[in-house]
């Protein structure tokens, strides 16, 4: 992946999903301050920025910073639940001052699902008129999931409808659960087991690579991943040794990772890949040690993929 860094401009949400990592505060950066980070990580020799929320499309200076982002020669990337972005003006005006990158967050296929998680019955609706917009302009469209219980067991089936109905996008982003936040404590039904989702998982990803599709997996141990070892976000950055900044609207304020390390168990101990994964991430409050299994496959073929770039 490319060097990017995270500015988190609003945590407000028109959502309210059931796992959200970083839910409503009420806080929101002042234009001068994101102008700021944005220059940071241009001094800092990052290749661009993601902002995120919270909702950013309720921060109503975006415009306006996609325009200094894109000037400082910063192009700007945004991970969006893609309600506002359903109006077609609002959409245009991103488009004038520069926004080409769209993160789509997307839970499931299915209306029922994704108004459960969203607590929003317009929610896929909106999703599905923002990926017809788009597919009119010029612009690179990814697809993000976040693995939850209530999806686990139809993750291939929402990449396939989601190829079939919008085939110009060519590239997912799954992660698993974020655990460690108060909303996932408050319903804990949400969090899968490993064991849920693998055939899923599997599934999902052979059919995107048939279809020459790219896709990372975050939070996934290596022997989870089958033969997409070198899809394996962690492992991509410990092999090239990548480095990611997140700028938080909350207690946690500033956070920088570049050692991509999570929880080993006994079994990694053993394990030919445990050099190049990240373990497990929660390991033994809320996902199980037990689900880790020791592999025996050779991690040079991982390595020489993700230095090669071959996907």
């Amino acid at each position: 992946m490319a060097n990017l860094g995270y500015i988190q401009v609003i945590r407000r949400c028109n959502q309210r999903c059931r796992f959200c990592s970083n839910p409503t505060n009420d806080r929101e950066l002042a234009l001068p301050q994101a102008k700021r980070l944005v220059d940071r990580y241009r001094k800092q020799g990052y290749d661009g920025v993601i902002l995120t929320g919270g909702e950013p499309t309720l921060y109503r200076p975006l415009a306006g910073l996609i325009a200094y982002a894109a000037r400082r020669g910063m192009p700007c990337r945004l991970i969006t639940n893609a309600q506002r972005t359903a109006d077609a003006a609002y959409l245009d005006d991103l488009f004038r001052s520069g926004l080409r990158h769209l993160h789509v967050s997307i839970h499931s296929h299915r209306k029922s699902v994704q108004t459960d998680l969203t607590g929003n019955p317009d929610s896929l609706a909106n999703i599905i008129r923002t990926l017809a917009l788009l597919s009119r302009r010029q612009a690179s469209v990814d697809i993000n999931q976040t693995i939850c219980a209530q999806n686990a067991d139809h993750i291939h089936q929402t990449a396939r409808w989601i190829c079939k109905r919008f085939p110009y996008i060519r590239h997912f982003s799954w992660t698993y659960l974020d655990t460690l936040v108060e909303r996932v404590d408050e319903d804990r039904s949400t969090i899968p087991t490993l064991k849920s989702t693998k055939r899923s998982l599997l599934l999902a990803m052979r059919d995107l690579a048939r279809g020459g599709r790219t896709f990372r997996l975050e939070k996934v141990p290596l022997c989870h991943m089958g033969e997409f070892g070198h899809c394996a976000t962690e492992t991509r950055a410990i092999v090239k040794g990548d480095r990611r900044a997140i700028d938080f609207l909350d207690e946690r304020r500033s956070y920088r990772e570049s050692l991509w390390r999570y929880g080993k168990a006994k079994t990694c101990r053993k394990c030919s890949l445990t050099a190049i994964c990240a373990g497990l991430w929660d390991m033994g409050r809320s996902y199980d040690p037990a689900e880790l299994v020791a592999q025996k496959k050779d991690p040079r073929p991982i390595i020489r993929r993700i230095i090669t770039g071959k996907d």
